[in-house]
């Protein structure tokens, strides 16, 4: 079965790749969003999609330092940063402290570290 997952398109490399992957929901936020941690903002457009881990390998290398991206399946949570995977428990919020903490340390802002898993 496959992971589900949302990526940001801001927060890859080359956001064309978003073409490559199977999408099955999108969203485009409101203006005055943060893309970068010096002040600019814009819109994220977020995708949801169904990826195998070679998929999902292919994010990370693909994901820039400060983004990350998450995947679920049943229980099991993936939280991809550049540098770094975690897998964890997606029903024990508890179990998530080690990716949220690479996370600040990548100056991602902690309340942006909520790994949302819902379709």
């Amino acid at each position: 079965m496959p992971f589900r997952g949302v990526v940001i398109a801001e927060a890859l490399k080359d956001p064309t790749v978003v073409n490559k992957l199977s999408v099955y929901r999108a969203r485009i936020t409101d203006e005055g969003v943060p893309i970068d941690y010096e002040g600019h903002t814009g819109r994220w457009h977020l995708y949801w999609i169904e990826a195998d881990q070679e998929t999902i390998s292919f994010i990370q290398r693909e994901t820039k330092r400060g983004w990350y991206a998450h995947f679920w399946e049943g229980d099991r949570l993936l939280v991809i940063y550049d540098d770094a995977a975690f897998e964890l428990s997606r029903d024990n919020p508890p179990s998530w402290r080690p990716a949220i903490e690479h996370g600040v340390k990548q100056g991602i802002p902690r309340g942006e570290l909520d790994f949302v898993t819902e379709d």
